[in-house]
C-alpha cells in the first residue's frame, strides 16, 4: 500500500467510494475534481470526503499544467477522471476526456515518477458477445459506440506508457455498476417499483450487475498485487444473473410483487427505436434503446473475470442482496425512491 495516493474522478460515483476506503486506510489522498456546479448530493459527497481527510483539488485533466499540484508528491495514481457512461454529447468530448485526459495525467505520472498507476476502463471496450460466451480480456468485438472506443484509445495509451516509459500501469474494466451514488441505475429501481420494467424472453438473458464494494476490492488488490505492470482485468460480480433475477431481487427488497411484463423482443426495438428518435428531439441521451433490447432478450453483456480471480486473488464479498439492499436505503436517505 502507497501513503500518498491521488484519485482523479475522485467525487464520481465509484471514484468517492475509492476515496473514502483509501482515508478509512490512514492514507493521504488527494482528489481531483474538475471546478463546475456540483448538486447538492454530490456537495455531500464532497463534504464527507473533506471531513475524512479528503484533500480536494481542483483542475482540468484537458489541461496539463493544472495537474501538476495534484500529483506532486504522490506515489499511487487511480485514474477515474474521464467520461463515465454513453452520454449525448460530441465525439471530440469523449476523445478529449478519455484519450487526451489519460495522457496528460500519464505525462504527470512520468514527471512525478509515480509507484503505480490504476487506469480504470470499462468492459465496453470489448463490445459485446456474439453468442453469448462471456468475453475475456483480449476477445474484442466490433463495437462503434464513441464511448468505448475513445475508452479503447485511453486504455492503449497507458499501455503505451507502461511499456514505453516503465509507468507501473494496471488496467481495471468494471462492467455495469450499481450502489449508493449511483443515480444512473436508479431509474431502473424506480420502474420496478411501479412495475413498469419490460422483460424479454421472460427475463433469461444473462447480465453482469456489479455493486461498488467490489469494484473497490479489485482496485485495492489491483495496487498491492507485484508483477500484473501491463496487465488488463476485467472485473464482474463474480457470475452472470439472469436479469429475471435481478428484477426479483430489486422487487423483493422493495416488498413490491416483480414485474411480469414479457414483451416480443421485437416490440422492444421498436420501442427502443422511438425512444431514440424522441430523445434526440430534445437533445437527451435516450434511457432506453433498441441495442437495450437486444442485451435484455439474449446473452450479450457477459465478461469473464477468472484472470482477476487468479491472478489478483479477486473474491467478491458483496452479494447481489446485499449489494440492492444498500443501494436502496441509500436512494431512500435522499427521498430518491
Amino acid at each position: 500500500m502507497y501513503k500518498h495516493v491521488l484519485v482523479t474522478g475522485g467525487a464520481g460515483f465509484i471514484g468517492s467510494h475509492l476515496s473514502e476506503s483509501l482515508l478509512e486506510q490512514g492514507r493521504h489522498v488527494n482528489v481531483l475534481i474538475r471546478k463546475r456546479e456540483y448538486s447538492s448530493i454530490e456537495k455531500d459527497t464532497l463534504m464527507d470526503i473533506k471531513a475524512k481527510g479528503g484533500n480536494i483539488l481542483y483542475g482540468d485533466l484537458r489541461n496539463i499544467r493544472s495537474l501538476h499540484a495534484s500529483v506532486k508528491g504522490m506515489e499511487c495514481i487511480y485514474h477515474l477522471g474521464a467520461v463515465s457512461r454513453p452520454m449525448r454529447i460530441l465525439s471530440k468530448e469523449y476523445y478529449e476526456n478519455s484519450a487526451l485526459g489519460t495522457k496528460n495525467i500519464l505525462i504527470a505520472a512520468r514527471s512525478a515518477k509515480i509507484k503505480r498507476f490504476i487506469h480504470v476502463s470499462t468492459v465496453s471496450v470489448l463490445g459485446i458477445s456474439p453468442d453469448g460466451h462471456p468475453l475475456a480480456e483480449d476477445d474484442y468485438q466490433p463495437t462503434d459506440l464513441q464511448y468505448a472506443t475513445s475508452k479503447l484509445v485511453g486504455e492503449k495509451l497507458a499501455l503505451e506508457y507502461c511499456h514505453s516509459f516503465k509507468i507501473p500501469v494496471v488496467v481495471i474494466r468494471p462492467c455495469l455498476s450499481y450502489g449508493p451514488r449511483c443515480l444512473v441505475r436508479l431509474v431502473m429501481f424506480k420502474f420496478i417499483r411501479k412495475r413498469l420494467f419490460p422483460l424479454f424472453n421472460n427475463g433469461q438473458a444473462k447480465m453482469e450487475f456489479l455493486y461498488v464494494d467490489n469494484v473497490i476490492q479489485a482496485l485495492l488488490l489491483a495496487e498491492r498485487n507485484s508483477h500484473i505492470d501491463g496487465e488488463i482485468f476485467n472485473i464482474t460480480d463474480g457470475q452472470s444473473y439472469r436479469l429475471i433475477d435481478v428484477v426479483r431481487t430489486i422487487a423483493n427488497a422493495l416488498n413490491v410483487p416483480s414485474p411480469n411484463i414479457s414483451l416480443p423482443t421485437t416490440f422492444g426495438v421498436g420501442m427502443g427505436y422511438i425512444a431514440e428518435i424522441i430523445s434526440s428531439i430534445f437533445g437527451m441521451y435516450p434511457p432506453f434503446s433498441h441495442t437495450a433490447a437486444d442485451w435484455m432478450s439474449r446473452d450479450r453483456n457477459v465478461y469473464d473475470c477468472s484472470k482477476a480471480k487468479k491472478l489478483l486473488g479477486y473474491t467478491p464479498s458483496v452479494t447481489l442482496k446485499e449489494g440492492v439492499r444498500h443501494s436502496i436505503e441509500w436512494y431512500k436517505k435522499y427521498s430518491l425512491l
